[in-house]
């Protein structure tokens, strides 16, 4: 479900994916970082950073260091 301004409700895992760069004045706190092997700004902030998706959503699941 999406509602069209700040992001993507994803009710199958209970995350929101939301699209922080419009949303100015959220308190924002990350979880994760998903298909991070695309990565093109590497950010060393101590969560997960999976190589492509969740298993639960058909990616690998795997990891990738800092």
């Amino acid at each position: 479900m999406c509602n069209g301004l700040v992001g993507v409700y994803l009710a199958e895992i209970g995350l929101f994916d939301i699209f922080s760069g419009l949303v100015s004045d959220l308190d924002f706190k990350p979880t994760m970082h998903l298909n991070y092997e695309n990565t093109v700004l590497p950010i060393q902030d101590g969560l997960p950073k999976l190589r492509d998706m969740p298993v639960d959503w058909g990616g690998s699941g795997e990891e990738i260091a800092e």
